[in-house]
C-alpha cells in the first residue's frame, strides 16, 4: 500500500476516536520547534497516537520540526559542532516520544518569506545536516533493530525546490527516505487574483499544480518512490468581485486569499448550497463562487484523482494538512478508498 499521510497538530481540538488510523500509514505529528539547539515542546496528545500505534501496528510516527514561520534551522545547522549537537538533540527527542522517524518542515532554506532568519549558506548546510542525520538515524537502527525515517516538506514552485539544493541537483533528497511536497497554498495570500491553491493540473496557463511540482523533481532525476503530494482539508478564500463576474477563476479580487475555512465548516455550506459548487476541467480541481466569495479547496473528488494520479504515476503516496480540519473522514476516506484498494 502507497502512503497515506496525515499531518496532526498537537494543538487542535481531536480525540483518539478520531482518527482512523487504519486508513494512514503516516502521522506526521506537528510541530515541535528549535530554540537555540535544543528541541522544544511538551507534547500534549502524543501518548493517544502511541495507543494507536498499538493497536494498528502498520502505523507510524513522525515528529514534525518547524512549519512555517519557525526559525532555529538556519543557525542549527551552521556549523559542524551545531549541526552535531541539533542531531543528537532531534533523536533524543525524537525517541523520548516514541516516534519512528523526523519530519524537517523548514519553509524555506536561505529565504526569510516566513520573517525567519535565513543564509546563503543555508541550503548547503542544510545538505550537510540531512547527510549527518541519515547517518545517526542509521547507526541508531543497527543498535535497536528498527528502522527510523528521515523525510522533509518542501515548496511545490521550482523556486522553491531549488533553494533546498546549493546546486540545484537536490543531492539531499538522496538521504531521505521521500520528500512531502507541500502542493498547497500554491495560491492565497499573496495575490489578489483568484485561483486553485491546490489543483492537480494547471489551467489558463499557469502551470503551478501537482504535475508541475511532480516533473519538477523529475526532471532532476529524483524517484517516484520519494515523491509525496499535497492535499488541503481547508479552502482560500478571495472575496469581493465585480458584479457581472461569471468566471471567478483569474479574476481580480479586492483582498488576496488570506482568508480560510476547514473541511468541517465548508461540507454543512455545500449541502445547504451546493448551487454554487463547481468543476474545473482544466484544473481537476473544485471551487465554490457565490458572487461575492469564491473558496478553493479539496473534495471527494479531487482527493480521489490525486489518488489515483499517485498510482498512476507510480508515486510514494500522498499527505495532507491537516487531520482535525476534516473530522468527518469524507477527503480521507476517498483517497484511503483508492490506495488501498492496490
Amino acid at each position: 500500500m502507497r502512503e497515506i499521510i496525515a499531518y496532526l497538530d498537537d494543538n487542535k481540538k481531536w480525540e483518539k476516536e478520531d482518527i482512523a488510523a487504519e486508513k494512514l500509514t503516516i502521522i506526521n505529528y506537528a510541530f515541535a520547534n528549535i530554540i537555540g539547539l535544543e528541541i522544544v515542546r511538551e507534547l500534549k496528545k502524543i501518548h493517544l497516537i502511541n495507543e494507536l500505534k498499538q493497536e494498528y501496528p502498520h502505523l507510524r510516527s513522525c515528529i514534525s520540526i518547524g512549519g512555517w514561520s519557525a526559525d532555529g534551522f538556519s543557525d542549527g545547522v551552521a556549523t559542524a559542532e551545531n549541526r552535531r549537537i541539533l542531531g543528537d538533540n532531534l533523536i533524543a527527542y525524537m525517541m523520548r516520544y516514541d516516534f519512528d522517524g523526523i519530519d524537517l518542515d523548514w519553509e524555506y532554506p536561505g529565504m526569510d518569506l516566513a520573517g525567519i532568519k535565513a543564509s546563503p549558506d543555508d541550503a548547503a548546510n542544510f545538505l550537510h545536516f540531512v547527510k549527518e542525520l541519515r547517518g545517526k538515524l542509521n547507526s541508531l537502527s543497527a543498535e535497536t533493530g528498527r528502522s527510523y525515517l528521515l523525510t522533509a516538506a518542501i515548496g511545490a514552485a521550482k523556486p522553491l525546490l531549488d533553494t533546498m539544493s546549493p546546486d540545484e541537483h537536490y543531492e539531499y533528497i538522496d538521504y531521505l527516505d521521500f520528500v512531502n511536497v507541500m502542493t498547497y497554498d500554491m495560491r492565497g495570500s499573496f495575490t489578489k487574483i483568484a485561483g486553485h491553491h491546490t489543483n492537480l493540473a494547471p489551467y489558463q496557463d499557469q502551470g503551478l499544480s501537482v504535475m508541475e511540482a511532480v516533473n519538477n523533481l523529475r526532471a532532476k532525476n529524483i524517484a517516484n518512490d520519494k515523491i509525496v503530494i499535497g492535499c488541503a482539508f481547508y479552502s482560500r478564500i478571495w472575496r469581493g468581485f465585480p458584479t457581472d463576474t461569471q468566471q471567478p477563476v483569474g479574476t481580480k479580487a479586492q483582498a488576496p486569499g488570506g482568508e480560510t475555512n476547514n473541511y468541517n465548516q465548508l461540507k454543512p455550506l455545500f449541502e445547504t448550497h451546493p448551487e454554487n459548487l463547481y468543476w474545473d476541467e482544466a484544473a481537476h480541481a473544485p471551487y465554490y463562487f457565490d458572487g461575492e466569495q469564491f473558496m478553493s479547496f479539496d473534495d471527494r473528488r479531487s482527493m480521489k484523482e490525486k489518488a489515483e494520479y499517485v498510482v498512476a504515476e507510480e508515486l510514494r503516496g500522498l499527505m495532507f494538512w491537516e487531520y482535525s480540519l476534516d473530522l468527518t473522514g469524507d477527503l480521507l476516506g476517498a483517497a484511503a478508498d483508492v490506495l488501498q484498494a492496490q
